[in-house]
């Protein structure tokens, strides 16, 4: 990029998160003007993110059928190599604690999943993480491995975007997911975690669609099941 090019960019992007401060503080004084004027007491950090519009659809046999035997060639390369043959991946990232896992909880939901939605019909599956997956369960045989991997994908998934991505999320468990599904932050979501602590009590979430700024609102932690 030029000189200019990237100035650009910056001024942009000033633009933008000028825009998302005064809809911040906005939504501020609206909840005041409400009564919860206690929102005011404490800091909410800003994610600015894209806005996933796709819709639920009953997930098609062809995308289901493209999807297992994917599965299923990975299960076969992994019988047939060893680890050190595995393309590089991303490392697993460090455990998040309560408050970075509610901040992603609620910005993610806000976003519904736009990174996610480029998994398409390949979920971001490797052969690393059928290698993981098979070594954490040795008793299954590769019928039963690409099985374990059909039985989590939902009825209805947002289409355009990744077969796992259900009305409410991804429907593969952490454990059965790539390292970069598990570990991918975005830029907005970043920021927003460099100035949440144990005080935080929510997330100001707006949408970037291109020069413009959209859907801003409070968006409250939610409580975390420990069951």
């Amino acid at each position: 990029m030029t000189a200019a090019s990237i100035r650009e960019a910056r001024r942009r992007l000033e633009a933008l998160q000028t825009q998302v401060q005064q809809q911040r503080e906005a939504a501020l004084r609206a909840a005041g003007e409400t009564g919860d004027g206690s929102l005011h007491d404490v800091e909410w950090p800003v994610a600015m993110v894209p806005r996933h519009r796709a819709r639920l659809r009953r997930l098609a046999a062809r995308r289901k059928r493209a999807f297992l035997g994917r599965v299923r060639a990975l299960v076969a390369a992994v019988r047939r190599s060893t680890a050190d043959e595995d393309e590089r991946t991303v490392d697993a990232p460090a455990e998040l604690d309560e408050t970075a896992t509610r901040v992603v909880i609620a910005t993610c939901s806000a976003c519904r999943g736009s990174c996610c939605g480029n998994g398409g019909n390949h979920a971001f599956l490797r052969t690393r993480t059928l290698r993981e997956f098979m070594a954490a369960h040795p008793a299954l045989d590769d019928n039963a491995v690409v099985a374990a991997y059909a039985a989590w994908l939902p009825e209805n998934t947002l289409q355009p975007g990744c077969v796992y991505q259900g009305g409410q999320g991804c429907t593969l468990p952490r454990a059965m997911r790539s390292a970069i599904c598990n570990a991918y932050l975005c830029g907005g979501l970043r920021r927003a975690l460099l100035v949440a602590n144990h005080d935080t009590r929510g997330v100001f979430v707006a949408h970037r669609e291109g020069e413009r700024v959209s859907g801003g609102r409070l968006r409250v932690l939610p409580v975390l099941s420990h069951g």
